[in-house]
């Protein structure tokens, strides 16, 4: 494989981790009860969506939990891989996620993940099955989302939001949907739940308990929303379509801020830096670079396609896969650090550890790590595309999904 490292300046190992949580972490509904894990069930370190240099609005995310969520956050885990690339174990699981879908793991080590099947699964850390739920639609899988109250959050095909209890895989509610899911949920400062549906809606709606839920707002788009809804410090939802336009939306009334329009449809979902300005990788090949007014800053040539969604470590450098087959480190300014080139699209979103390496997947069926100057650490021949977004465990375990298999790799 040919590897190209050009003018990258090291990462800093360990990003900075929130050390305290604030009230407004937990909900503020008196029907809500609150699920508070005991030590013996949390990671050592909270959760935090931001690191030195993102700037995402923290919402009301299972702290306790190693990775609640795959989207809307840094994508620069507090934890540091510990594998080689052995495999630790894999499981037999159908999977055809929208823009990367995954896994997220609890604070117990608890693996959850859906299937193109309808079912739920939660894997114990040794592999083994936890619980299993199904009915829950087919067809396209999208990444469950872990919420404050013990409840998971999971937006399905067959037009519904599901609240499943965590521990046992008890359906709570449904919220029924106009149309399909176009993205996963993400949450708000005040628990409220956005997403999209493929009737080209974005929508807010807010839990008021496990099972109860009300309708904020929903905002009709110009096409389907291809992009999962990010939100940023200031209150601004950031979404993009397939009908080629960026949108920044109120998150508090659903009133479009401002739009953009480009040549081709975005996907993926993108990412937010400590001073508002947004990174979205586009179907014509150009990764987007918009302040939070929405003017154009610059845009970096991908050498194809972009249905990845990027990544942004703590010296705001942004991270992200190609339809050519690469993976890009790209300056704050727009420059290129380097470029790694595997053999298919890179459709996954990259996730960067506390040393600074760097995991992704290839539709060349491989799982790759890179260092923090684009040399490759390993990769690991797998059966078919690898196709859903890596996580890290507090333990250093690395999970990641192709088309019918999720693997643990780890020592």
């Amino acid at each position: 494989m040919m590897v190209k490292s050009f003018r990258m300046k090291a990462l800093i190992a360990g990003a900075a981790v929130a050390a305290a949580v604030s009230a407004g972490a937990v909900s503020d509904v008196p029907a809500a009860k609150v699920f508070q894990p005991t030590a013996a069930y949390a990671a050592e370190t909270v959760f935090s969506q931001n690191n030195g240099a993102s700037g995402f609005l923290t919402g009301r995310y299972d702290v306790q939990a190693m990775a609640p969520a795959m989207f809307n956050w840094s994508r620069e885990s507090r934890f540091a891989g510990n594998t080689d690339g052995t495999l630790k174990w894999q499981n037999d699981i159908r999977t055809t996620p929208q823009n990367g879908a995954g896994a997220v793991i609890d604070g117990d080590g608890t693996v959850y993940l859906h299937s193109r099947d309808g079912e739920m699964k939660a894997f114990n850390p040794d592999g083994s099955v936890k619980w299993v739920t199904g009915n829950l639609g087919k067809t396209y899988t999208q990444s469950p989302v872990l919420g404050t109250n013990g409840v998971i959050y999971l937006a399905s095909y067959d037009k519904k939001i599901y609240f499943i209890d965590k521990e046992t895989g008890e359906i709570l509610t449904t919220v029924p949907l106009s149309g399909g899911p176009s993205s996963e949920t993400v949450i708000g400062s005040d628990g409220t739940l956005y997403f999209s549906t493929l009737d080209n809606y974005v929508h807010a709606i807010k839990p008021t308990s496990k099972s109860t839920w009300t309708e904020r707002w929903k905002l009709k788009t110009n096409g389907v929303v291809s992009s999962v809804p990010v939100l940023a410090k200031n209150g601004t939802v950031y979404v993009g379509t397939y009908n080629y336009v960026f949108y920044a939306i109120n998150s508090g009334t659903g009133q479009v801020k401002w739009s953009r329009t480009t040549s081709n449809a975005f996907k993926g979902y993108p990412v937010i830096d400590k001073d508002g300005n947004i990174y979205a990788g586009n179907q014509d090949g150009q990764l987007y670079a918009y302040t939070s007014t929405g003017s154009l800053k610059w845009t970096f040539p991908l050498n194809g396609f972009s249905s990845s969604s990027p990544a942004i470590d703590h010296n705001g450098n942004i991270y992200i896969g190609s339809g050519s087959g690469e993976l890009f480190s790209i300056s704050k300014n727009g420059d290129m650090n380097w470029s790694f080139y595997t053999d298919g699209p890179v459709r996954t979103a990259p996730l960067i550890d506390a040393k600074g390496t760097v995991y992704f997947g290839s539709d060349d069926m491989k799982v790759y790590a890179a260092d923090a100057n684009g040399n490759e650490l390993w990769s690991y021949q797998t059966d078919s595309n690898v196709v859903s977004s890596p996580q890290l465990a507090e333990d250093g375990t690395l999970y990641i999904g192709s088309y019918t298999k999720l693997m643990a790799f780890g020592k």
